[in-house]
């Protein structure tokens, strides 16, 4: 069958998506590859079909339309790994060059398989064996992380922190700001008072921890880490895959529905902190045609990336950046309505902001700043101006859900880490966040202290709250360079 059927160019559309997916499996929701393995799948169709038409040799047509295949799919690769490189002088790897160049080729190889290969079919069996061979390792990352994660899915459970729920109890809001960095560090490394929004918090009742630093650095390390409130190593969680369950069904989500609440959640645009299963799973507006981020990555790995740089130089509203801020704007919204529903809810609010992509001026406005091509002061700009944005909206929320609730809510504010690594890789700029609690009817200065970091913020409400007699762990922050996650080294906290 392999030396007889030329079935290479459908492998290799499939290992264009597939290998894709295996490398980005931790961040994103399966279900994305679905549209962008159809589109390929179909391409390699048509060009097997046109050519196929045009030859009537089955071999000669495979052999053509799989080399343009792969100049179609290395082509966004190719320009991302020599954008602004230059020979002599000249810069050849743009896409008025690059493009043509392509496109050249592409003919001249068609036209050399069409006139001087004499035995096509020669090539049938090898390409058919390399192709498979290609295949063979991302699929098995993609489902052995399936499966694992099927497997760990189940909630984790803390008996320490079961007790019963009463007609008294708060709803209890956990929302993250990605990459918020803590006060000093906004004011030392990027020249911007934050102390109107602080002091905005305190006047409302919040308790801010001045020498906060997140456990980890990154995202799924430290939601993995505060929504089961404890440190990953004591949780036994050494990949991804571990990683994303412990965050997805945690011990913290475990506690509250276990006590009858329904759980709220949004979606964010990756995989890893959607929890899709949640009671309260809001739609934010999107169409049919508005891309997800991988389908945005897929295409920027193709010879599509001409029209999708075209679009984001001449336009401030592409898909990506509509997709990204109705959600900010879906998640604003849902937040302030819930006090008028019926019933006990636990509220995951993840917003990945001031975070880049960057997408919203100081004042809401339209933005979109490319982060691989932006100077380091442009970027900066971008994300303080995403942080004065989402304070004055933050403190909408809080204003309606003090306002509203008939029980006064427990509400966190907190960053997941500090400034991205598209700006720093300092851990003493990345470790020290922004972290403030409103605790109704608790005397903050009993409960919770300066240096107080995520993996307690849990541990106080439920001993609070719902009678837990959970103790405080040691406040350890163990920073990785985002080259590698996994070299983790404790960083002491220096906050005085």
């Amino acid at each position: 069958m392999l030396k007889k059927y030329p079935l290479y160019p459908i492998l290799f559309a499939l290992f264009s998506v597939v290998s894709l997916t295996a490398h980005n499996i931790g961040q994103i929701f399966i279900g994305e590859m679905t549209r962008p393995l159809l589109f390929s799948l179909a391409l390699a169709g048509i060009l097997f079909w046109v050519f196929h038409r045009l030859l009537r040799d089955p071999h000669r047509a495979a052999l053509a339309s799989a080399s343009l295949l792969f100049l179609f799919f290395s082509y966004g690769q190719t320009y991302s790994a020599f954008e602004g490189e230059s020979v002599l002088g000249v810069g050849l790897f743009r896409h008025r060059i690059l493009f043509p160049f392509f496109c050249v080729l592409g003919g001249f190889l068609a036209i050399w398989i069409i006139r001087k290969i004499k035995q096509p079919s020669s090539f049938t069996y090898p390409l058919n064996l390399v192709s498979i061979f290609l295949l063979i390792y991302p699929s098995f990352i993609i489902s052995s992380t399936l499966i694992q994660q099927s497997i760990s899915n189940a909630p984790s459970k803390n008996s320490s922190a079961i007790a019963a729920t009463n007609s008294n109890s708060p709803d209890v809001y956990y929302i993250i700001l990605d990459g918020y960095g803590r006060q000093d560090v906004l004011q030392r490394e990027y020249g911007f008072d934050n102390t109107e929004f602080i002091h905005a918090l305190q006047e409302r009742g919040f308790y801010v921890a001045q020498c906060s630093q997140s456990n980890y650095a990154h995202t799924l390390y430290s939601l993995a880490s505060s929504l089961n409130y404890d440190y990953l190593d004591s949780l036994g969680a050494t990949d991804d895959a571990e990683r994303i369950a412990l965050l997805k069904h945690g011990a913290v989500r475990a506690a509250f529905e276990e006590r009858g609440y329904s759980i709220v959640a949004f979606p964010t645009g990756w995989s890893m902190t959607e929890w899709t299963d949640a009671d309260i799973y809001p739609d934010y507006g999107k169409s049919f045609t508005t891309l997800a981020e991988f389908e945005t990555l897929f295409l920027d790995t193709t010879m599509l990336r001409v029209a999708t740089d075209y679009e984001r130089a001449t336009s401030k509203t592409t898909p990506y950046s509509q997709a990204r801020r109705l959600r900010v704007l879906s998640m604003l919204q849902t937040l302030k309505e819930i006090p008028s529903r019926e019933g006990k809810y636990f509220v995951f609010a993840h917003f990945v902001i001031p975070h880049p992509p960057f997408s919203f001026g100081a004042d809401g406005e339209w933005l979109e700043i490319n982060v691989n091509t932006a100077s380091h002061e442009e970027i900066a700009d971008a994300y303080i101006n995403q942080i004065i944005y989402i304070n004055r909206e933050i403190l909408q929320v809080i204003d309606t859900l003090q306002r509203e609730s008939d029980i006064p809510p427990v509400i966190i504010v907190q960053g997941d880490h500090g400034p991205p690594p598209d700006l720093t890789n300092d851990p003493s700029v990345r470790m020290p966040i922004l972290n403030a609690y409103y605790l109704p009817g608790v005397e903050a200065a009993e409960a919770l202290y300066p240096a107080i970091s995520p993996v307690n913020s849990f541990r106080v409400v439920l001993n609070r709250y719902f009678e837990s007699s959970l103790p405080l762990l040691a406040d350890e922050s163990y920073f990785a360079p985002n080259q590698d996650h996994k070299r983790l080294t404790l960083f002491p906290n220096g906050c005085k």
